[in-house]
């Protein structure tokens, strides 16, 4: 079977960690995990003319992952993970494979992994069904706009899980701190052409957890910068900021991402919501907004707006079992073109989510 260079890489770096005399204190164990996610929705939506779109649909998303993780006599831990994509809306097959190595001195992170801002923050605004890698209501509305929804407020929507090497510290008195390095944002490997493609994004994310009487808080923040190739406008510049606070079963939170491409086409997005809990139950509320601007130019010409995009949604869900979970969620959004074109539309979507 041929090793593709990458797998090479991580051989690679097991044996540097792992000279002679330093030995695995514990054995290496693997664990098997995975996800199995269906949904189903109807939704109605303003259509333009000779349009006929379909009010219902589905979506699946099955991926299995492999974990090992071992301790060295020296106390470090060494961790690898390998997810598959078994059934998604993704072509390719790996997900996510990376190593971590763990010590008193923070975590290197080598692979196919998003950034730290994106593990750092996690969910902008806390939801009682989806997650922040479900964008399934910007799939079932028809997009009207260039505005970007998946990952919308994390650094992921620039290079994914692109090949990187991260470092993250430990956390001291609440603080933690970490920068990520993408050499591109695709997962190629080997010499890369700084003249066809954008390279080396940098991310740096700074968080702090804190706790009041019967409650936690949390903010982070970071800035992201990646070079654009010689013969485009394709890199760019961002920060973001977000926070959330916990009090009993309710949880709220808030976050606010300004891109800045250097293309010119800028825009900016902010989301809050909120989420309460009694036992296996869960509800949610959350609306964002986001604007962007369709044209590089100081002021747009008389005609043109800035493209918008805003939703609300509404969620509950019911754990059943130890990992499985059914949930229910209406949704509206309005999308306002670079004419000032309107199209809004609502629906309700259901699924069950079974991991393990």
């Amino acid at each position: 079977m041929r090793l593709k260079a990458r797998h090479l890489l991580y051989m690679g770096l097991i044996a540097a960690i792992a000279p002679g005399q330093v030995r695995a204190a514990d054995a290496i164990t693997l664990t098997l995990g995975g996800r199995i996610k269906e949904f189903f929705f109807v939704a109605s939506q303003a259509q333009a003319p000779a349009e006929n779109l379909n009010s219902t649909g589905m979506f699946n998303d099955t991926r299995i992952s492999v974990e090992g993780r071992t301790v060295l006599d020296n106390g470090i831990t060494v961790r690898s993970f390998v997810r598959f994509n078994a059934v998604a809306r993704d072509t390719r097959d790996i997900d996510e494979a990376y190593i971590d190595i763990i010590s008193s001195f923070g975590r290197l992170r080598m692979g196919e992994k998003a950034g730290l801002n994106t593990t750092t923050i996690g969910d902008p605004v806390p939801q009682a069904f989806l997650s922040v890698d479900e964008e399934i209501i910007a799939d079932a509305m028809k997009p009207r706009t260039g505005i970007t929804l998946r990952d919308g407020f994390t650094f992921k929507r620039f290079t994914g899980n692109a090949l990187g090497v991260s470092y993250q510290s430990p956390e001291v008195y609440g603080f933690k701190v970490g920068v990520a390095y993408h050499p591109t944002n695709t997962s190629a490997v080997g010499t890369i052409d700084g003249r066809i493609t954008p390279h080396d994004a940098i991310d740096v994310t700074a968080g702090y957890n804190g706790d009041f009487q019967g409650g936690t808080y949390r903010i982070a923040g970071g800035y992201f910068r990646m070079a654009s190739s010689a013969f485009g406008n394709d890199g760019g510049q961002a920060w973001n900021i977000s926070a959330g606070a916990t009090y009993g079963g309710l949880e709220m939170a808030a976050a606010y991402i300004s891109s800045q491409p250097a293309n010119g086409l800028d825009e900016h997005a902010w989301t809050v919501g909120a989420l309460y809990g009694i036992g296996p139950f869960l509800v949610s509320a959350d609306y964002r907004s986001a604007h962007r601007r369709p044209l590089p130019f100081a002021s747009l010409p008389a005609g043109v707006f800035k493209e918008h995009v805003e939703r609300a949604t509404l969620q509950t869900a019911y754990k059943l079992g130890p990992g499985i979970t059914v949930g229910l969620a209406g949704f509206y959004a309005d999308q306002t073109t670079s004419t000032g074109a309107g199209f809004d539309g609502g629906g309700v979507l259901s699924g069950i989510k079974i991991e393990f």
